[in-house]
């Protein structure tokens, strides 16, 4: 159940129960009654349920947030195929960043090729 709908039914009901209350015998309004009582507490489990997800994207968004390159970041330059950026020492891969633009420092596998530990793209004079 969504929570438009919820609402939309427990104020139908909320209608009926005036109705009623003028109207129609005891036990129907006690029914009536029980029904609406009984979907304003889905609503409030959805509620709460839907509040818990909320902080849950609000924190991951955050974390992206924080992890992702500034969108004004470019390298500074290539070297031995990888790409180097003023900010920070080191060879960066080019796949990593073009793709992702995720920073993944490269380590050295012999004198003319190095290799990404996040991808495994071998880079380098070739």
């Amino acid at each position: 159940m969504d929570l438009v709908s919820g609402v939309s039914t427990s104020i139908t009901l909320a209608k009926r129960l005036r109705e009623i209350s003028k109207n129609i015998a005891d036990a129907e309004f006690k029914n009536v009654l029980a029904d609406l009582s009984s979907e304003l507490a889905d609503l409030k489990l959805e509620a709460a349920a839907m509040k818990e997800q909320l902080a849950a994207l609000q924190e991951e968004n955050a974390l992206l947030k924080q992890v992702s390159a500034p969108s004004d970041e470019k390298p500074s330059g290539t070297k031995w195929g990888c790409y180097q950026f003023e900010s920070e020492e080191g060879l960066f891969c080019t796949a990593c960043w073009d793709s992702k633009r995720k920073k993944s420092r490269t380590t050295r596998v012999n004198a003319r090729f190095r290799v990404c530990p996040v991808c495994k793209a071998t880079l380098g004079a070739g």
